[in-house]
């Protein structure tokens, strides 16, 4: 009996020191995991998706089942997700698609999941899809009016106003004082209801810089140049790196009629707005309408041919030819 019981002892011992070494190299591996995980955040937050994706990828290499039952806060759902917005910067939408689909076929009811994957619908081209999933997730979290101004955002962008305008009537109309007033205003702004939005907006106490431009572009928009250029004026340090604060700087002073200096807001603005974003369409038009409102025709002329090349199929910029060619 003292030769078993001496086995045994030593059976524990051994059990004990082996599952201590098990326990000690998962910790290893779970630390390791959250490393990466932070890494990848780090790289994601300066906009290095490809990066980010890797270490993505590497953390979900040390993710195995030891790991995940010992572990009280599992990170592989993390990983997943995070690198599916990886994807979808990337342009792999299909990779993050299959992500979604996946992680949806575990939490079928997570509304948060539902919107992710309805932003990847829009972004294929997949409207309908889109709409239905976004409309499920909004019954389901129906209190959260962020998700109808997500689902906003995501069609206005990748299917036109018209489909985004129906979400945003539903947060002004049935959302009414539950949404903040910068979401409202911003949404009433691109309902084209402005005279609501400067009312709205113009009551926030000590507005940050982004709810002053959204201010000062309501007011443009109801004819208030002067007071746009008030509000614009508070912030002249950031004028210079801001292409959207220059463009409606541009746009105030075209209004006043002070098409010289709109023209230099302009031409600061462009090398800022980026290519192929509407910013840059638009200050394109707009600075080709002050040379004309300057009479100097034939700079306008250059600049409409320019614009034409890059947009040929804009209605206003063939009407504006027509013009010129009478000049």
């Amino acid at each position: 009996m003292r030769v078993f019981r001496n086995i045994l002892i030593t059976v524990l011992c051994i059990a004990a020191v082996g599952a201590s070494a098990v326990f000690g190299y998962c910790r290893i591996r779970g630390a390791r995991e959250k490393e990466l995980l932070e890494a990848g955040l780090s790289l994601m937050d300066r906009g290095n998706y490809r990066e980010a994706r890797e270490k993505f990828v590497e953390a979900q290499a040390l993710e195995n089942r030891i790991t995940r039952r010992m572990s009280e806060d599992s990170l592989e759902e993390d990983l997943f997700k995070y690198a599916a917005i990886c994807d979808f910067h990337l342009g792999d939408l299909d990779e993050a698609a299959e992500i979604y689909d996946r992680m949806l076929r575990i939490h079928p009811s997570d509304p948060s999941l539902m919107e992710s994957r309805a932003v990847v619908y829009a972004a294929q081209g997949q409207v309908e899809e889109a709409v239905a999933l976004f409309d499920e997730a909004i019954v389901i979290d129906r209190r959260n009016y962020t998700r109808v101004y997500h689902a906003a955002l995501t069609l206005r962008e990748y299917a036109g106003p018209e489909a985004g305008n129906k979400y945003l009537e539903i947060l002004v109309e049935q959302y009414g004082d539950e949404a903040d007033p910068v979401t409202r205003g911003q949404a009433l702004c691109f309902l084209e209801r402005y005279e609501e939005a400067v009312q709205l907006l113009g009551e926030i106490q000590n507005p940050d810089m982004q709810t002053s431009f959204l201010y000062a572009s309501a007011v443009e928009h109801t004819g208030g140049h002067e007071k746009a250029l008030s509000i614009l004026a508070e912030y002249e340090e950031q004028l210079p790196s801001n292409p959207d604060m220059l463009a409606l700087k541009g746009t105030a002073l075209c209004g006043l009629a002070r098409y010289e200096e709109a023209i230099e807001c302009f031409d600061r603005a462009l090398p800022l707005a980026g290519e192929g974003t509407e910013l840059r369409r638009s200050i394109l038009f707009n600075r080709i309408a002050a040379y004309e409102n300057l009479c100097r025709y034939d700079r306008a002329k250059e600049l409409a041919a320019e614009y034409a090349q890059e947009y040929p199929d804009d209605p206003r910029m063939q009407r504006e030819n027509l013009f010129l060619q009478t000049r």
